[in-house]
């Protein structure tokens, strides 16, 4: 998988203590901070369905939307999704009145609907199989999908240690600046609030004789630090 690393020009302060208090033998300091991102691929993918079905009562509005459900888990737990990565989201019955029959001639009749919503997990390499299988089992409406990471902190170490490149360029060029050299590092934070940027992803729908590709793309995964460098004069040549 390639990696694109991008790096942005943070902020950097030296640390300067007044003449009259320095300490001759205290390193002098650079504070940086660095940003980094990378693009990983996701490999996982949920989506979320429902089914709806109507009769004159609740009960077997309900028992129609229960035989369909049935037959959609059967579906999609037949192409690999495991039973853990299906998970009812709810269960809803409503009765009313509605209007039928032609114009000038319409009546009210007594009318039940009921519905439930399931959420599907699943690998995103399977997840267009997982579309088409809940869609021909008679799947009413599919939302979907979004991608994430089985691994939480995926790609993480990879944009860390591309915003400590970019912290050390920028000291590097800071210093020189100052006829000065890095020498180390005194101490590393990194940024707890570091995240990944999920672009939005486009919902997916089943075509019944042309199979449903999905493409899960890359997400950025970004990391910030802010490095202390300790500085000294450069000697001369």
């Amino acid at each position: 998988m390639r990696v694109w690393i991008a790096a942005v020009v943070g902020l950097i302060s030296l640390s300067v203590a007044p003449a009259a208090l320095a300490d001759a033998s205290a390193p002098g300091t650079l504070t940086v901070d660095g940003q980094g991102s990378v693009m990983v691929v996701p490999d996982v993918a949920s989506l979320s369905l429902s089914v709806t079905r109507f009769a004159a009562t609740a009960a077997p509005a309900l028992s129609a939307t229960n035989h369909r459900v049935a037959a959609i888990v059967q579906a999609v737990r037949g192409v690999g999704v495991p039973a853990s990565g299906i998970q009812t989201e709810s269960i809803n019955t409503t009765c009313g009145k509605v209007r039928v029959g032609p114009k000038g001639h319409k009546h009210l009749v007594r009318r039940c609907s009921a519905s439930e919503s399931l959420t599907i997990t699943s690998t995103a390499a399977l997840v267009g199989r997982v579309i088409d299988a809940a869609t021909g089992a008679g799947a009413s409406t599919i939302n979907g999908p979004d991608f994430s990471f089985a691994n939480p902190s995926a790609g993480e170490i990879a944009a860390e240690k591309a915003a400590i490149t970019d912290a050390r360029n920028q000291a590097d060029a800071a210093a020189a600046q100052l006829g000065d050299v890095v020498t180390g590092v005194q101490s590393v934070d990194l940024n707890p609030q570091s995240g990944v940027a999920v672009p939005g992803a486009p919902n997916a729908t089943a075509a019944p004789s042309t199979p449903t590709t999905v493409h899960p793309g890359a997400q950025e995964v970004d990391a910030t630090v802010a490095v202390v460098f300790t500085i000294a004069p450069e000697s001369p040549a």
